[in-house]
């Protein structure tokens, strides 16, 4: 497996699986080490975190296998988190897209790695338990019958922080200042939220996750002056709320009603974000169950998809 140099996150650039197929060509069953590899000039790399199943899906791309299972703790992929929503179920498939959704939204059954990798590659993924002997969650792309799905999950992320800088000149390239100096202060950004006030003056805001808010807070005090930035408000009680699913491009209303059943918890929402396949909301963090909650129960997450209440 040959990787980059960038060790203990080292990304995968080939792999040679002659060896491994002759082996069980032979009829031997080959044991491979996950998690590292080697760079083009000998020296052993680390694949970081996640590095384990991406080894395993990388594998199967490269050995053209029929289905890559990865065994876990878990039975399989749920609607949402047992923990909090004690009616979860399981789900028997999932799309590549709504399982990288969640999985940057926290759920953490599979890293979004593996999960990239599979989609790259058109590898099934089969998610299952290593203690049961039982049938998982597919990871696949879609089937016809998933755009019939409104909301496939719903996630909670606990761990974030939201920083907004206030009253930023309003001109072509602050933005992207902004966002340099966060990137060199190598913070992972996750949804961005832009709001003109006036032609001369906008507010910008983005959440980052919570480990990573003191090296936040330093950059944008750096380049605070240079885009002229009024004031800087930092969030560190938030929690991300959202529901995901493929058929929310075909399916109108999917934001009313997640917003109506987190009024009628009588749960405040900060900010929203979107994407094609996903609403997310920023609510206070020991509101965060309850919001969770009040979700799954609106989109019917207690329920198998082919017995929710079609609209």
């Amino acid at each position: 497996m040959i990787t980059d140099s960038v060790h203990t996150k080292a990304r995968i650039k080939s792999i040679g699986a002659e060896r491994i197929q002759k082996q069980l060509d032979e009829g031997k069953i080959v044991l491979v080490a996950g998690f590292q590899g080697i760079d083009e000039n000998g020296n052993v790399t680390t694949l970081g975190r996640g590095g384990s199943d991406t080894t395993a899906v990388a594998l199967a791309a490269a050995l053209g296998a029929k289905e890559c299972e990865i065994y876990t703790d878990v039975d399989g992929i749920y609607t949402t988190d047992p923990r909090i929503f004690k009616d979860a179920v399981k789900l028997e498939a999932i799309s590549y897209d709504e399982i990288l959704e969640m999985a940057s939204l926290g759920a953490g059954v599979m890293h979004s790695r593996s999960i990239e990798f599979g989609k790259k590659y058109n590898v099934k993924i089969h998610v299952r338990s290593s203690i049961e002997e039982k049938e998982g969650t597919i990871i696949m792309h879609e089937a016809p019958q998933m755009e019939g799905i409104v909301v496939t999950g719903a996630t909670a992320q606990k761990d974030m922080a939201k920083i907004d800088l206030v009253n930023v000149d309003n001109k072509p390239g602050n933005a992207a200042k902004i966002f340099a100096s966060l990137a060199n202060a190598k913070v992972v950004v996750n949804d961005i939220m832009q709001t003109e006030v006036s032609g001369k003056k906008a507010n910008l805001s983005f959440l980052i996750g919570i480990s990573d808010l003191t090296a936040a807070k330093e950059a944008v005090e750096q380049i605070k002056d240079e885009v002229n930035c009024e004031s800087i408000f930092i969030r560190d009680d938030i929690a991300e709320i959202s529901v995901v699913g493929v058929g929310m491009r075909t399916h109108y209303g999917v934001a009313e009603k997640m917003f109506g059943s987190l009024a009628k918890a009588k749960i405040n929402i900060d900010s929203i974000t979107t994407s094609e396949i996903r609403i997310s909301c920023v609510v206070n963090k020991n509101q965060a169950d309850e919001a969770l909650r009040a979700v799954s129960v609106a989109f019917e997450l207690d329920k198998p998809p082919e017995q929710r209440t079609k609209s």
